[in-house]
């Protein structure tokens, strides 16, 4: 018996094959389907059969509607799910995606799979004897697909570059492996009074407040309220999603000032400077107690889960108190919620693949570097081309327009 293609897939067999191949992402999700479905995208699932009745591929796509025409685009959001070293697995998928696509008028199906392209060291060079899917590039664009290209920044719907961490060990011995700098701003925040919750759906108002300050600061467009909201709803009660907040502990950083100008005044050598500054401290220390009471909240994250992986989404700063070192222990404490998740692998999400020290984005990888996890370079994104003549519409005379309407208006 050969292989067969399968459409509405039980959900929960759908989900036991993504939380358990090597190549399952939270994105292809069911809950992720369902609240991007929530929007203007519906969700399908596909998958690939043996002659067995076993699932060997799979997919979560999400489809479309183009505006003022009866055609579609389909999305598999990190690729499909299938061992992509099985070439002719994959050349059999592609195959019956690029019939189902055409058989429910989808224009192309866009894929961004998970799969190293060159195996780079934390310093992001390439590797000599690394990892190199040049080839398999080569081998997905003989299927009919367009490549994309292999930019450096943000140009894709996911990032290309990002940073990951391998978490399938001791927590301590984890700690110690951080960059001798980055430990010390995890104890820091501790130090200095940032305790780190996990917050619920009202929670979301701070968070979504505090993402639009960091939009503002470093320029990039942020999602609304509502958008976090559905994620929530859709995702958070079965575990795909939490959200952790980073909040100043007045109070508890107060106690602490004032324990430790006791500990120098009592001193057999006291630190004249450092008994200055702690009395200069305390009394704004005991203003702002009394302000904010419950504390203030300084920064957020969002994370996804899905097996034994967890991802980084999401994350927002406030512009005060950035020198309490916030989103460090935030970090760590979202790296030690996946281990106790049972995660043997936390995703940092994206970086860029500009290293000079004086791009706009150095400051990101500089962060997540301190973490000394894996620099990783994906191959990118591909459209399985259905339609030539409207796919050309869409990547060619739609901008164009779009550019021209645009120009109009100013």
């Amino acid at each position: 018996m050969g292989m067969k293609f399968v459409t509405h897939i039980d959900k929960k067999r759908f989900t036991t094959f993504n939380e358990n191949h090597p190549n399952g992402h939270a994105l292809q999700s069911i809950e992720w389907g369902d609240f991007k479905s929530i929007g203007e995208w519906t969700m399908e699932l596909v998958g690939l059969e043996d002659g067995h009745h076993t699932l060997v591929a799979s997919a979560m796509l999400l489809r479309r509607k183009l505006p003022g025409l009866r055609r579609y685009i389909l999305y598999a959001p990190r690729g499909y799910v299938l061992d992509y070293s099985d070439i002719n697995l994959l050349q059999t998928f592609t195959k019956n995606m690029k019939e189902y696509a055409k058989k429910t008028k989808a224009i192309f199906v866009k894929m961004d799979p998970c799969i190293i392209y060159k195996e780079r060291t934390i310093d992001g060079d390439v590797m000599d004897d690394g990892i190199d899917n040049s080839k398999l590039i080569e081998d997905i664009k003989h299927m009919g697909y367009h490549h994309k290209g292999t930019h450096l920044d943000f140009e894709g719907i996911q990032p290309r570059f990002v940073f990951k961490l391998d978490v399938d060990k001791d927590k301590e011995a984890l700690f110690k492996s951080f960059h001798h700098k980055t430990r010390y701003n995890i104890r820091l925040g501790e130090k200095k009074g940032i305790e780190i919750y996990e917050g619920s759906i009202h929670d979301l108002n701070e968070f979504e407040r505090i993402m639009r300050v960091t939009g503002a600061r470093d320029g990039f467009i942020t999602r609304p309220l509502t958008y976090f909201k559905n994620m929530y709803t859709s995702m958070e009660p079965t575990g795909k999603m939490k959200v952790f907040m980073a909040r100043y502990n007045v109070k508890k950083a107060l106690d602490k000032a004032i324990m430790d100008l006791d500990k120098e005044e009592t001193s057999k050598k006291p630190n004249e400077d450092r008994i200055k500054k702690l009395k200069k401290e305390i009394p704004k220390l005991q203003t702002l107690a009394l302000e904010h009471q419950d504390g203030i909240v300084v920064s957020g994250a969002i994370i996804l889960l899905n097996g034994k992986k967890a991802w980084y989404l999401y994350g927002a700063s406030d512009n005060i108190y950035r020198n309490l070192m916030p989103n460090y222990l935030l970090q760590w404490h979202m790296i030690k919620y996946s281990m106790d998740c049972g995660c043997t692998l936390y995703d940092f999400r994206g970086i860029s693949g500009n290293l000079d020290p004086n791009h706009h984005l150095y400051g990101l990888y500089r962060f997540k570097k301190g973490f000394n996890g894996h620099f990783v370079e994906y191959i990118g994104e591909f459209d399985l081309v259905v339609s030539k003549f409207f796919y050309h519409l869409w990547e060619f005379w739609v901008p164009r327009m779009k550019r021209m309407i645009r120009k109009i208006k100013k």
